[in-house]
């Protein structure tokens, strides 16, 4: 069997990652409302390190002469795949379910006695106003900056952690 490319391998591996981060992303916007979501959304996280740990896994006992650098760079790439993935889902959200229930959620929690507390501790010299000012006026594509920004950021140490484990097969198999 001939090996496939890395993006085509990660293209497929990325399919369900992505599915499973929107799903866990839709969770958590729901999650304020009803805890049990929140928690789904955390368990939905950590199987899909595991779910990717077991594509990486199949794939190396398939192509067994592949480095363990080609297993992190497949995993790398099929995390900023399903980011993508999830970023699109996430863009729908904002579109077409969210209709500001986000930015009124960070309003309310700004406008919390323990949250201004805790903002005075961590940054003293910042105005807690102008915060909820500038949350008040971010608009979707604001919002889906930050977001796929942190998506990239949160893909190097997920493709890590699915990769880390990931060995070569025994010579018997």
């Amino acid at each position: 069997m001939e090996r496939p490319t890395l993006t085509d391998a990660a293209g497929w591996m990325a399919l369900p990652i992505g599915i499973i981060w929107s799903l866990s992303f839709l969770c958590t916007m729901y999650g304020t409302d009803h805890p049990f979501l929140s928690l789904l959304s955390t368990a939905l996280g950590l199987y899909s390190i595991f779910l990717l740990y077991r594509q990486l896994t199949n794939y190396r006992r398939h192509f067994p002469s592949v480095s363990w650098l080609h297993i992190f760079r497949l995993s790398l790439l099929t995390c900023l795949l399903a980011g993508l993935l999830t970023d699109a889902a996430q863009y729908l959200y904002f579109v077409l379910l969210d209709n500001g229930r986000l930015l009124s959620i960070l309003g309310s929690a700004l406008q919390s006695e323990e949250y201004r507390e805790v903002w005075k501790k961590l940054t003293p010299g910042a105005s807690i106003e102008e915060a909820q000012a500038m949350v008040q006026t971010m608009t979707v594509r604001d919002i889906m900056l930050q977001i796929v920004l942190y998506n990239i950021f949160l893909a190097l140490p997920v493709a890590l952690f699915a990769a880390l484990p990931v060995r070569k097969p025994k010579e018997g198999n």
